[in-house]
């Protein structure tokens, strides 16, 4: 069986590629799909059953437990997805960016379960970061962004090729932050013997965990441990929040102060924020909305405002100048959007699984970046990701560790 893998960029629109391989157009020059029957193993599957599950009350994946699919966590679901695609005895499975926010854990699953059909079933993955290819890919087709195969190398010749463009990046130099201030607030964020549970399920369990000035820490934790409650539960829009010993930016949590005074000391980026932005906006204009909080901007800006704006994106360089956020790639989009969470200088930074569908070029500026923010400003970083980045360095790990009675957790130094 010639397992075929599709390495991918982010100036690549995915869902086409998707499409010309399942309408049997990309691939016909090496194989021919006419006639066989097809899955296709991604999020947009499980995106289109949950869908059937909220409109139609339909629901062909359930566990032993009768869970639906919307219920799981991502983990559970990328399981129960697969099992469920080998029980229809596809000849071939598209499998798009398979190892995409999921755990160690299940990561061991998918490679286990298709290692137990690869010498009946085609495999035609399509993947981003070069460490993805399943080891039974014997040949790689290498695409541009017009969706054309540009070239064809066989395994040992992609990984021999991919490892000779590995680079360091020069370090970035920050422009000064707008709103850097002398106030002294340490700890920024102490959670002392905090609890979490949703009806009968028990989530968190007397987690203590304080965050100081300039701290890097990365959040760690299996699907389904907890590590978004309790993100939740920081960032001030979870109700568990309330009645738990949390103090955040030195008051406790819920002795008057609204979300929004929580919010404006914290800066938030999470890959979906990208679907939040949908309108022709500059990147400068996308930056100075940062400064006020705000989807766009709605409001004429400072001279200050366009100063600020203007230093970093001399930072970004002639690829992010006079250009609409629309038009810049994937990758490029997410850079903006760290940008516009540091912009005011927030005492805390939020990473939420930031490099989730990057490639490796982008991962490597997106990584230079918060290296950059992590060394020349004092801002705390809580950057949440199963996957280690071997360039970025936190300086400790806050780790939840699941049991009956809800996630513990646990701190370790590197």
């Amino acid at each position: 069986m010639n397992h075929i893998a599709l390495y991918l960029s982010n100036n690549i629109n995915k869902n086409e590629v998707i499409e010309a391989v399942s309408e049997n157009n990309l691939l016909r020059e090496y194989i021919d799909l006419s006639g066989l029957h097809g899955e296709l193993y991604s999020t947009i599957t499980i995106n289109k059953i949950i869908d059937e599950e909220t409109k139609h009350d339909f629901f062909p994946i359930t566990t032993a437990e009768n869970a639906s699919l919307q219920s799981m966590s991502s983990g559970q679901q990328k399981k129960a997805l697969l099992a469920y695609l080998i029980f229809k005895k596809p000849d071939y499975i598209i499998l798009d960016d398979i190892f995409s926010s999921v755990d160690q854990e299940t990561q061991r699953f998918i490679i286990d379960n298709l290692n137990e059909i690869k010498d009946s079933v085609l495999f035609i993955q399509l993947f981003f970061r070069r460490q993805d290819i399943l080891d039974s890919i014997q040949t790689v087709i290498m695409v541009n962004y017009q969706n054309e195969m540009v070239s064809k190398l066989s395994r040992e010749q992609f990984l021999q090729s991919m490892g000779a463009t590995t680079h360091h990046l020069p370090p970035i130099n920050l422009p000064h932050l707008f709103g850097e201030t002398t106030e002294a607030i340490n700890p920024i964020i102490s959670l002392n013997a905090v609890n979490a549970s949703y009806g009968e399920k028990h989530v968190l369990k007397n987690i203590s965990w304080t965050i100081e000035p300039g701290e890097f820490w990365q959040l760690v934790g299996p699907n389904g441990s907890g590590k978004s409650t309790m993100l939740s539960m920081i960032f001030g829009d979870n109700p568990r929040g309330y009645g738990e010993d949390i103090t955040l930016f030195g008051r406790r949590k819920g002795s008057g102060e609204t979300i929004w005074d929580i919010k404006k000391r914290i800066g938030y980026f999470t890959p979906t924020m990208t679907q939040q932005f949908r309108h022709e906006d500059s990147v400068e204009n996308m930056i100075i909305s940062g400064l006020v909080d705000s989807v766009g901007l709605y409001k004429k800006p400072t001279d200050l405002q366009r100063r600020v704006a203007q230093a970093w994106l001399q930072v970004l360089g002639p690829a992010f100048s006079n250009k609409s956020f629309l038009a810049l790639s994937f990758g490029q989009q997410r850079i903006v959007l760290v940008v516009r969470a540091m912009v005011k200088h927030p005492p805390l930074l939020i990473l939420d699984e930031p490099t989730v569908g990057l490639d490796d070029e982008n991962t490597e500026l997106f990584v230079n970046l918060i290296n950059a923010i992590a060394s020349q400003h004092k801002v705390a970083i809580i950057y949440v990701s199963h996957r280690p980045e071997p360039n970025l360095q936190p300086d400790k790990i806050f780790e939840l560790k699941p049991t009956p009675e809800g996630s513990k957790g646990f701190i370790s130094t590197l």
